[in-house]
């Protein structure tokens, strides 16, 4: 009996030890397999790439889709796309799948690519983290069936001249051709070209066409450009983007939420030859124009004259083709001994039209006589340069002499009245007949009269010796004084309002008033008449920050985000060079005399 139940329990014993082995066996075959599978789905994520066709035409765009199964907040790396292909748009999408219980999810990135130009292109390798997708043959060729080899969509350029001087126009036209129906997300790279400034001529063109027997719809756009340097000045190629409607949208444009086909134009390269201003030329600012007029008027008809006191005001206006209207330098003030000058405000504006800029400038002072007589203007003559006939030129307003009177509201001296005559006969028979008592009571009215009227005379003249002196001594101790304050007074101010109008430039971030407004302000500021371009103004300040920060201006213009533009970096470094130019000009003036007077 002991023996039996011994056993029985050794039995019970084993028999739980083993099932306890074999449920921790369990255990660990489950935990095994979990971490196989966890390591199996690590080891299996993948990075793939895709394209929708291989073989396209120059003007068309294909798809790239990039898939991972990975769950990632990376993006790919598309910097290796930019040798041979434009990214047009990127765009994501996840999705996720559930088949007989099973999940699987991926995430795509679909890059829209244009190619660059024709052959064979290849999609290289491309990274997202540290996994990698596989390189993909592209073959560009021509559409053959497009009849012609003419693409449905393309684009041509063409400048005016290719050879011409430094700051002289060149007009750029720009054709889109298309023959397919277009959505109106079409869009045009912008134009920027180092060294140059670039304005648009209007709006955008839009017309019809015939080219090989087939009708085509036409965007053309014109430029002007100015080159600022010399050298060879590259125009770089300019692309179009934009949706061709699918045949089977009978609807075309119309509905932009139908789905169509990317398409991509690009223009040619062009190189211009820029050359530097002729060494013959002998102006004192540099004008190349196709053509350059000037003009005077008046705030009053001259033929009658003028009186003295009266103000009249002489505007002179210089149009130029080709030029823009902050090119054109001031028109300096005549010289006149017997009248006062003032300056008066300025205008200035630009017209485009099809052949390009046309700058006017009108410039416009007071003239005040201050002594009777003529008063003769002198000539005004306006070197420039021709580009149609490569030779300098000259245009020229005449002498103009006006007639001065004196003032109107002038005391009038009186004029002396002429003596009667006495008849002879009656004066024969008044000695004849008078006794000498007589005589002498007719001859006393007489003798008053010849005594009245020197005297009169006398002081007539001797009030107006007075009042004479008493004026030339007035003005002669007043007129240099006042003429210099209102000079000096009008001097502060024109610079003060030139830089207001720069610093209204840079807070409205128009780069056309700024460049035209710096202009002015440095005229003004130093006083030289020469600094009428934005090159010249840039080293006469002699700052490498301030060039700098123009051409980061020039830069910023055409790009998408205008908010580049250094606007308030600008106006803050003019700012301090303006103030270190008063500064050192106000100490300059107050520095004592050589020879100090007691």
């Amino acid at each position: 009996m002991v023996t039996s139940a011994l056993y029985e329990l050794l039995t019970r014993l084993t028999t739980k030890r083993l099932m306890a082995t074999r449920s921790l066996t369990a255990v660990n075959s489950l935990m095994a397999l979990l971490l196989f599978m966890f390591a199996g789905s690590a080891l299996a994520a993948t990075f793939t790439a895709t394209v929708d066709r291989t073989i396209i035409a120059p003007y068309e765009t294909l798809d790239l889709t990039l898939r991972t199964d990975k769950s990632t907040d990376l993006s790919p790396d598309l910097s290796a796309l930019n040798q041979d292909f434009e990214v047009v748009t990127t765009r994501q999408n996840r999705q996720i799948r559930i088949v007989n219980g099973q999940t699987e999810s991926w995430f795509d990135w679909i890059v829209t690519l244009a190619p660059k130009h024709e052959g064979h292109l290849t999609i290289p390798a491309l990274k997202l983290g540290n996994l990698s997708s596989e390189p993909i043959r592209i073959q560009v060729q021509k559409d053959s069936s497009t009849g012609n080899n003419v693409s449905p969509v393309f684009m041509r350029t063409e400048v005016d001249n290719e050879f011409v001087y430094v700051q002289q126009q060149v007009v750029l036209t720009l054709r889109v051709f298309y023959r397919v129906n277009l959505y109106d997300d079409s869009r045009l790279s912008p134009l920027n070209i180092e060294g140059a400034i670039v304005q648009q001529l209007g709006d955008t063109r839009k017309y019809e066409t015939i080219i090989d027997g087939k009708r085509y719809g036409v965007f053309e756009l014109k430029f002007a450009i100015h080159p600022q340097k010399t050298g060879p000045m590259e125009i770089p190629e300019l692309v179009f983007n934009g949706t061709m409607a699918e045949r089977n949208d009978p609807f075309g444009s119309m509905f932009s939420l139908s789905n169509g086909k990317p398409v991509v134009a690009r223009s040619a390269e062009i190189i211009l030859n820029v050359q530097p201003q002729p060494a013959s030329y002998s102006g004192r600012a540099w004008l190349p124009a196709s053509d350059l007029s000037l003009s005077e008027s008046w705030s009053q008809d001259l033929n009658d004259g003028v009186h003295v006191g009266d103000a009249i005001t002489r505007t002179i206006t210089v149009e130029a083709d080709g030029l823009t209207s902050a090119q054109l330098p001031t028109i300096p003030k005549p010289r006149l001994q017997n009248a006062n000058i003032y300056p008066d405000q300025s205008k200035t504006e630009d017209t485009p039209t099809d052949t390009g800029i046309i700058g006017k400038r009108m410039d416009a002072v007071a003239i005040i006589p201050t002594q009777p007589g003529n008063m003769t203007l002198p000539a005004l003559r306006y070197s420039w340069f021709d580009v149609t006939s490569n030779e300098e030129k000259v245009a020229e307003l005449p002498a103009r002499t006006i007639r001065v009177l004196p003032a109107a509201n002038a005391a009038a001296i009186p004029a002396l009245p002429a003596a009667t005559p006495i008849d002879k006969a009656r004066a024969d028979s008044q000695t004849a007949d008078c006794p000498p008592p007589e005589v002498m009571e007719t001859t006393s009215p007489t003798t008053g009269n010849a005594y009245l009227w020197p005297f009169l005379t006398g002081l007539f003249a001797l009030l107006w010796l007075i009042s004479t002196s008493l004026w030339l001594l007035a003005r002669r101790q007043r007129i240099p004084v006042i003429t210099d304050t209102v000079q000096e007074d009008r001097q502060h101010q024109s610079e003060a309002d030139a830089f207001k109008l720069f610093r209204e430039g840079c807070e409205q971030r128009n780069v056309n008033e700024v460049k035209l407004a710096l202009t002015t302000w440095c005229q003004s500021l130093f006083n030289e008449q020469h600094l009428s371009t934005v090159e010249r103004c840039l080293t006469k300040l002699g700052s490498t920050e301030l060039r700098a920060l123009f051409q980061q201006m020039d830069s910023a213009v055409y790009s998408p985000d205008k908010s580049d533009a250094p606007f308030p970096d600008i106006l803050r470094e003019c700012e301090k060079l303006r103030n270190q130019h008063l500064k050192q000009t106000k100490k300059n003036d107050s520095l004592p005399g050589l020879y100090p007077t007691d």
